[in-house]
């Protein structure tokens, strides 16, 4: 730079110099370092975790988690294993699956599938995170959260299998009920959980959706088995599920449009049934059952009575084939001449009679009933029963008298859970209430 050069261009060049001239400046080992790369920011934790299945019980295991996308990334990715025993490290699996928006929320719903499981076996699972290691691009799992439990169900008939059912589940203003209903049906150590609609009554209006926050926060909190195992939900549609307050008023009863674009809660959070609605979940080489659609997301006639038909015919050789949906085909509160407890009667009932089926579960009455064995709709002993009526943590209600409902054999207004355990040749019954205490008992004897 002669003294001639001008000011302007000397100034330039000054400044492209001069980081060359700050970095010779530096000690010589600060320019080898490798600067280390930022730590990630932390995971967006599970707000619920909760199980249902697609497929076999035996061999299966669906897996659900909420997260919230606002509080940052989550892969949907876990780890699972068969329990360890006896001190052993056994290694863990990895298995990934797919997320999607919870309609109207900042909730993603997470799902995984599990299958190849061994029967009648516990194992764990733990959510995470997956990283690509720099050096090699191998793909590594970083487990977070706690280590959470299920069991895979048996193949036969080896041992007892015990679940229970119920409808109209957090129908309340408050949650105590709710939260009381399960304690008591988890201290039965049940297998799983069949839901007969009416789960959280949002009725698929964007507003209510924290009823179903609610709904998942306080099951995951109740519905654990002794040993810490979580109970698997097996869930059928009712008429809360659907767009509008009742399906009388908008839409979702006979003569009126229904679709399954009626219930996007429902449909996002349960991988079971699926659409259409109506489904059958086999266990093994004892039990089938059956989801169907009382008209809230399907007809009854037409499309899904000609499915069960063909679903009955084909587990016409099941000891248990057990249907469960939300409105009765014999109610213990509303009219007998509802149409669509008329449109049950006409288009499944007959298939039940013809398939044997030795009991089914009904609900949305909200109240506590056990019929005769029904056959034609009249008694006969190798009839079926239809149990219900939907009060898991809802108000009761006035049940109609015996004498003008002869096909109910009893009838209470009680909140209540049964609790199943199938053996091979029977089903035993209990009806348990809020206080735990057993106030019905009875057996049905296995379809041969």
């Amino acid at each position: 730079m002669t003294p001639t050069t001008p000011s302007h261009l000397r100034r330039l060049l000054l400044l492209l110099l001069l980081p060359s001239l700050l970095w010779a400046a530096q000690d010589p080992a600060a320019k080898s370092a490798t600067k280390a790369p930022e730590p990630l920011p932390p995971p967006s934790l599970p707000e619920t975790v909760y199980l249902t299945w697609q497929r076999d019980p035996v061999t299966t295991m669906t897996v659900h988690w909420h997260t919230d996308w606002t509080k940052g990334f989550a892969d949907t990715a876990l780890e699972y294993r068969a329990a360890p025993a006896g001190g052993a490290d056994t290694p863990w699996s990895r298995a990934t699956g797919r997320a999607q928006p919870m309609p109207f929320t900042n909730r993603m719903v997470h799902t995984v599938e599990l299958t190849g499981l061994r029967g009648d076996t516990t194992y764990q699972f733990r959510l995470g995170r997956l990283t690509t290691r720099e050096s090699d691009g191998a793909l590594l799992f970083t487990a977070h959260g706690p280590v959470h439990r299920f069991r895979t169900l048996p193949a036969t008939l080896s041992r007892p299998v015990r679940f229970v059912s119920g409808g109209d589940i957090y129908g309340g203003s408050t949650s105590e009920l709710m939260a009381n209903m399960c304690k008591v049906a988890a201290s039965r150590d049940p297998e799983f959980a069949l839901l007969g609609g009416d789960i959280a009554y949002v009725n698929n209006e964007p507003k209510a959706a924290p009823r179903w926050f609610d709904f998942f926060r306080i099951w995951g909190d109740t519905m654990k088995t002794t040993d810490g195992r979580i109970i698997p939900i097996v869930p059928a549609i009712g008429n809360h599920e659907v767009h509008g307050d009742t399906y009388e008023i908008r839409g979702g009863a006979p003569n009126r449009g229904v679709s399954p674009d009626r219930a996007l809660f429902f449909y996002t959070l349960f991988a079971f049934p699926d659409r259409p609605g109506y489904n059958a979940l086999d266990v093994g080489n004892y039990l089938s059952l059956v989801a169907l659609d009382s008209y809230h997301s399907n007809p009854v006639p037409g499309a899904q009575t000609d499915w069960l038909k063909g679903a009955l015919e084909q587990r016409r050789h099941v000891p248990f084939v057990v249907p469960f949906y939300h409105v009765p085909a014999y109610p213990s509160h509303r009219s007998f001449a509802g149409a669509t407890s008329v449109a049950i009667r006409a288009n499944w009932v007959p298939l039940f009679d013809a398939a044997g089926v030795r009991f089914a579960f009904e609900n949305h009455d909200h109240t506590y009933k056990v019929t005769h064995p029904l056959r034609g709709g009249e008694k006969h002993p190798a009839g079926t029963r239809y149990l219900g009526d939907g009060a898991w943590a809802v108000g009761t209600r006035e049940t109609t008298p015996l004498d003008k409902a002869p096909y109910l054999e009893r009838a209470h207004s009680k909140n209540h859970v049964f609790v199943v355990t199938l053996s091979a040749d029977k089903a035993d019954f209990i009806a348990v209430d809020q206080k735990g205490e057993v106030f019905d008992t009875f057996t049905i004897a296995a379809k041969r």
